[in-house]
């Protein structure tokens, strides 16, 4: 006699209202994007979702895609929110093989994990009703990326397609078309990624956006009809969100090494032919970042450095402010390096670090000390690392040395604090070095910014500036 099981399918937690509606959403559909704000509840609302359809014989069980660091907060959320197991796939050949066998509702895998274990999923897809989760989906926003291909190998399989960002655009309008091609084989953005490229990409030539609106336009109306997304403040009573930029003088020998750089970077840039947008050429890009490192500090680039770069009195007077009335600060670098020497530099404020080379269950303890124990007043952070599957409203304050040109670091990173759970006004300062490659990068995040908020619905008018970088532009910043 067969033994049947009986499972309880209820949520352990009540949805807010906003979630309700995007876990009916969610239930209904065969494919679906949840593209809502960062801070919403994303997990919760999809688990739910998927707990539906389980009870409805609709699926068997879920593939959750995420990203290594994520895995942990899956595991959470599954257990806060549902009465249902999960499985994660990981461990050596054998014991992942073993846990292929073993019952679950949930099986959680990383993304890299996937390209090793590809031929096994497929197996694994075609003899389970099964979802699939991809977990911050513009992971897969490179077609030509060899996770992406390996991604694209398994939707066929899958009962239920969902992806879920609160960032699709990550960078520029391309990258949605791989996530929607996960979801409907291009019913929605066409099967030829090249074609896609020639409507959606940014015109060198005439590179104003509102001249381009009309393109936009339709793409703009596309992501919003065939998917959700609600934004912080229209759904939530959270505390406000401020900006601050705080500007520094750069001088002495930081400016006599910056101004080295800058120069040969000017000789480079002047004998490229024709404009050269920043995106296509990597040697380039390189060589900006080290100015932005220099900008940061340049013991980064130069070991001989002994002064102190003009950033870091500007910071000290800000965590001194911020631990005086009895705050938290996050504090974000893109370089490695400076978090370890920002972290000796405020042993006496209790400071933590957290970057990509540190372990899973070292991050977990660091991210809890944080959030838990008043004696530890500042987290370094890395935005690659940590800006996404963290909740640290414990800091209302999130301080950004230095940037990237990655739009999806700077959005994702600083909503670590200001999200469900927070009760302070959240304070996000940017230290801004005048006349140096820090204004440019926050005018290039400020123009990518824009654009995805227009084609996700976000805001109504795109603003009349250039968008992308051009030789000309280079050379300007340049001096």
């Amino acid at each position: 006699m067969t033994k049947k099981y009986s499972f309880n399918y209820s949520p352990k937690t009540t949805p807010y209202p906003h979630q309700v509606e995007a876990i009916e959403y969610i239930t209904n559909k065969v494919n679906v994007s949840l593209f809502d704000e960062q801070g919403l509840g994303k997990t919760k609302i999809v688990i739910e979702a998927l707990c539906n359809n389980m009870e409805q014989g609709i699926i068997d069980c879920a593939l959750i895609i995420c990203k290594k660091s994520l895995i942990e907060n899956w595991k959470d959320e599954i257990e806060i929110h549902s009465h249902l197991k999960y499985i994660v796939l990981r461990g050596s050949v054998n014991e992942k093989g073993l846990k292929f066998m073993g019952y679950s509702h949930f099986y959680i895998i990383n993304y890299e994990s996937v390209i090793g274990e590809v031929e096994r999923l497929k197996m694994f897809l075609k003899i389970k009703k099964m979802a699939i989760v991809l977990d911050e989906s513009h992971k897969i926003k490179n077609p030509d990326a060899k996770i992406t291909e390996v991604i694209l190998q398994l939707k066929d399989l899958a009962k239920k397609r969902i992806i879920i960002s609160g960032t699709p655009i990550a960078n520029k309008p391309l990258d949605l078309w791989a996530q929607f091609y996960f979801l409907d084989n291009g019913t929605l953005l066409g099967s030829n990624y090249e074609e896609f490229k020639k409507l959606y990409s940014i015109d060198i030539k005439n590179d104003d956006l509102p001249a381009q609106k009309e393109k936009f336009n339709t793409l703009r109306n596309i992501i919003l009809s065939n998917s959700i997304r609600r934004l912080k403040k229209d759904v939530l009573e959270l505390p406000e969100k401020t900006y601050i930029d705080k500007y520094v003088q750069i001088e002495g020998q930081q400016k006599i090494i910056y101004d080295q750089l800058k120069m040969e970077l000017y000789i480079e840039i002047t004998n490229i032919n024709g404009n050269k947008i920043i995106d296509e050429s990597e040697e380039v890009l390189k060589k900006l970042l080290r100015l932005a490192q220099i900008a940061s500090n340049p013991f980064l680039v130069d070991k001989g450095y002994k002064e102190t770069p003009a950033k870091f009195p500007l910071l000290d007077m800000l965590i001194e402010n911020i631990v005086e009335q009895k705050e938290k600060a996050i504090v974000w670098s893109s370089f490695v390096e400076n978090i370890r020497i920002l972290y000796k530099r405020y042993k006496k404020n209790g400071s933590l670090m957290l970057y990509g080379d540190i372990p899973i269950e070292q991050r977990n303890e660091i991210v809890k000390q944080f959030r838990n124990n008043d004696e530890f007043k500042v987290l370094i952070a890395n935005p690659a690392a940590a800006r996404e599957g963290l909740t640290l409203t414990s800091a209302n304050n999130a301080i950004y040395l230095d940037r990237n040109f990655n739009l999806v670091d700077y959005l994702q990173s600083q909503d670590r604090i200001h999200r469900i759970s927070q009760t302070k006004e959240c304070k996000i300062y940017k230290l801004i070095a005048k006349n140096t490659i820090d204004e440019y990068i926050d005018e290039i995040i400020y123009k990518k910014h824009k654009l995805a908020e227009y084609i996700q619905g976000d805001i109504d008018n795109l603003a009349p500036e250039k968008q992308f970088m051009t030789k000309e532009h280079l050379l300007e910043i340049l001096g």
